[in-house]
């Protein structure tokens, strides 16, 4: 993969899929992403920020052992731009939430990164 969509951008995953996590770090590097971390766990936020800037974050709505709303929150009020990618209906989105970026999986390569992208460009 030549485009380098992503170039430069500190990106984290969270997905407790081992295989989908994988694709997407491979995929996201190959477009000149760094992935600074991948969890199926809430990290702690504030110690991955420590490690330096965090341009966007691809995040599933379910990690298998609770729902990531409140983490999407965290990062809403830090304004770091995040992209929910997920087998979740849009609709179950919270008030609170609804309209943030959103892709169904399965979604294709230039989906994920025309996603993140965008929304990193958005990013104060």
């Amino acid at each position: 993969m030549t485009d380098r969509t992503l170039s430069g951008h500190r990106i984290v995953i969270l997905e407790d899929d081992y295989y989908q996590a994988q694709d997407c770090k491979q995929l996201l590097e190959a477009a000149g992403a760094k992935v600074v971390a991948i969890s199926a766990t809430f990290p702690d936020l504030s110690a991955l920020l420590e490690e330096g800037r965090i341009d966007a974050v691809l995040i599933d709505i379910n990690l298998g052992h609770g729902l990531s709303f409140d983490f999407a929150r965290e990062l809403k009020a830090r304004a770091i731009p995040f992209v929910f990618l997920t087998g979740y209906d849009a609709a179950m989105l919270p008030d609170d939430l609804a309209g943030s970026d959103y892709l169904t999986k399965p979604a294709d390569a230039a989906r994920i990164m025309a996603a993140l992208a965008s929304a990193s460009r958005r990013a104060p």
